[in-house]
C-alpha cells in the first residue's frame, strides 16, 4: 500500500498539531535526535551528528517528494516538543504500518507522547484505512510500553537482537480497545 495525496498531512487535536517539517526544523531535529536520553530506545540510538543531518535530508529528497510514508514535526503550543512517523513495516510477517515518535525530554510526562501515538493511530486507521498499526518497543522502555498498552495496542511477540530485547506491539482496527483520540482537523 501506497499513500496517495500528500504522504503527511497536517494534523490536530485538543493537546498538538503535527505538521510536514520544514526546512527551517533542521536545528530542532538535529537537537532532538543529539539527545542521549530521547534516543535511547529510538532504533540503534545516538548517531553522529552528521548522520542525523543526513536523515533529515532525505525526508525532503526521499520521503515527502514520492509520498513513501508520514513523516511530521510534533507542535503544542506553538513549539516544536517531537517527532512522528507512520511507516511500512519493514517486515513480511508483521502487518501493518509501525509508527515512530519521540518527543523532547522537557516535554515528557504531560501526555504528548500519549496524544501522538493516538493521533497517528487513528490517522492510520480512518484515512489510510489500515488494518493494523503496530509498534517496535524495547522492554527496557517500560513507559512507552505502558503508553501503548493503555490504547489497546497487544504486546504480540518478543525478540531479542544485539543484547536489546524488543516487544511488537499491535493495535487493530477492528479492535474495541483502538485509540479513541478526536480528529479535530486534518489538512492536505
Amino acid at each position: 500500500m501506497s499513500i496517495t495525496g500528500s504522504s503527511s498531512p497536517v494534523l490536530r487535536d485538543g493537546l498538538i498539531e503535527l505538521r510536514p517539517y520544514t526546512r527551517a526544523d533542521e536545528e530542532f531535529f538535529v537537537a532532538l535526535f543529539q539527545d542521549p536520553e530521547v534516543v535511547r530506545y529510538v532504533g540503534d540510538g545516538l548517531e553522529t551528528e552528521a548522520a542525523d543531518r543526513e536523515l533529515f535530508h532525505r525526508v525532503f529528497t526521499r520521503v515527502y517528494p514520492t509520498n513513501k510514508f508520514a513523516v511530521w514535526a510534533v507542535v503544542a503550543g506553538g513549539l516544536l516538543i517531537g517527532h512522528a512517523e507512520l511507516k511500512p513495516s519493514p517486515r513480511d510477517d508483521i502487518e501493518g504500518w509501525e509508527l515512530v515518535y519521540a518527543i523532547q525530554r522537557s516535554h515528557w510526562r504531560r501526555g504528548y507522547g500519549r496524544a501522538v501515538a493516538a493521533l497517528v493511530t487513528r490517522y492510520g486507521f480512518d484515512t489510510l484505512r489500515l488494518r493494523a498499526v503496530f509498534a517496535t518497543v524495547d522492554t527496557e522502555n517500560t513507559p512507552s510500553l505502558a503508553l501503548l498498552e493503555s490504547l489497546g495496542f497487544v504486546r504480540i511477540e518478543e525478540t531479542v537482537d544485539g543484547g536489546r530485547r524488543t516487544g511488537i506491539l499491535v493495535a487493530h482496527a477492528s479492535d474495541r480497545l483502538r485509540p479513541r483520540a478526536p480528529m479535530l482537523e486534518q489538512e492536505t
